[in-house]
């Protein structure tokens, strides 16, 4: 377990410690600590409910959250994406709209209003950014539509167009082949996409949308790091769909060579639309960096699932920790791998385990208080 003392004033997190200021001999050898020290850092930056874009440091041999600044990042900034390309991070409103875009300092993380800009539909969802960092991607639900951004050298925002994809579109995924997927959670499809990196355009692929199981709501989806996979996250069911990608297609396989269930054994399945609300579900998924593991949030037991993957794409349980807080949703696995953070929309918390690099089960970790509920998360190194 990792022990800290904690203290919240004035809503800030506090790791209480002490450490002497350096004196004039030891400027030099402070200086290179401090950079060695950049260069490990992890910025991990939270949307919450009424609008804070939080960032903290996330020390990487502890796992200890430090907070170190907010801005405004509209009302609900519900999904976060990063940008190398455009050295900037866009966060997408999920109750007005907007899109909004940050110059971040390499050094500290400190965020920079750029530019904000309607993404082209109400209460997008499941935004993401192409390889090349140059696009913003958004579903919108209630209009089943999708929108693309365009980030400009300067790091502003400009409208390319919305494309149309099927009842309930929720999540956008963008396949390192720059095929594009949209979930559609009412529908029971996926939408196919050829993706035009340089205008931004959106083609259908020929033929009608993926068609799932009768009783599919698939929501999140995520991409191994080697493009071989899909992983699709099902709310009906309360499960995880494993599809292969066919190179020769460039589309998804019809059929999926695996759905295994994210909820503990014995949990009562939801009802069979994510609209009902079902009270026990799955809400999001993330892959490690390494490939070798996936974990999906769940409401109702409140915990987080971990799947080791193998070489062949198939998952195969690990175990269920507690999500350290109430109704966790959003989940992000750190760079390097080591940390698994997960932010608890109900209890008004971020929790940090450590992974087992062998194993990928979750360990000893620590819970952050926060003073709004957390809706999106995500960790980038500078």
């Amino acid at each position: 377990m990792i022990l800290a003392k904690r203290a919240w004033a004035l809503g800030l997190f506090v790791v209480l410690g002490c450490a002497g200021a350096p004196g004039r001999r030891d400027a030099a050898s402070a200086g290179a600590a401090a950079d060695a020290d950049a260069a490990g850092r992890v910025f991990v930056y939270v949307g919450m409910a009424g609008g804070e874009l939080v960032l903290f440091h996330l020390d990487p041999s502890t796992g200890i959250l430090a907070r170190r600044g907010t801005v405004s990042g509209g009302r609900a900034p519900s999904s976060l994406a990063r940008s190398v390309e455009r050295e900037s991070l866009i966060a997408v409103d999920g109750n007005t709209g907007q899109a909004a875009a940050f110059s971040m300092d390499s050094k500290s993380g400190a965020l920079k209003s750029v530019a904000r800009i309607a993404t082209g539909g109400a209460h997008p969802s499941g935004a993401t950014l192409d390889d090349t960092g140059k696009y913003v991607l958004s579903a919108h639900p209630a209009a089943g539509r999708v929108s693309v951004l365009a980030i400009t050298q300067s790091g502003g925002l400009n409208a390319i167009g919305t494309f149309a994809a099927g009842a309930g579109a929720h999540t956008v995924v963008v396949h390192p082949s720059q095929i594009v997927f949209v979930s559609n959670s009412r529908a029971g499809t996926v939408s196919q996409y050829t993706f035009n990196t340089g205008t931004g355009m959106l083609t259908p692929k020929p033929g009608p949308a993926l068609a799932l199981p009768s009783g599919a709501a698939p929501t999140r989806m995520v991409c191994h790091p080697s493009g071989r996979w899909v992983y699709l996250l099902d709310e009906g069911t309360g499960s995880v769909a494993v599809y292969g990608f066919d190179g020769d297609l460039k589309a998804l396989s019809p059929i999926s060579s695996q759905v295994i269930s994210t909820l503990i054994e014995g949990a009562a399945r939801g009802r069979s639309r994510p609209a009902d609300r079902p009270a026990n579900r799955p809400v999001d998924l993330a892959v490690s960096p390494t490939g070798r593991f996936l974990y999906v949030t769940n409401r109702g037991p409140d915990d987080v699932a971990a799947f080791a993957i193998d070489g062949a794409g198939v998952l195969k349980l690990v175990g269920h920790t507690p999500g350290g807080g109430r109704a966790p949703g959003a989940l992000s696995v750190d760079p390097t791998g080591k940390f698994l953070i997960v932010a608890n929309e109900g209890g008004k918390s971020l929790s940090v385990s450590s992974i087992d690099s062998t194993t990928g089960a979750l360990g000893s970790g620590h819970v952050v208080m926060l003073p709004a509920p957390p809706i999106s998360v995500l960790a980038v190194k500078p």
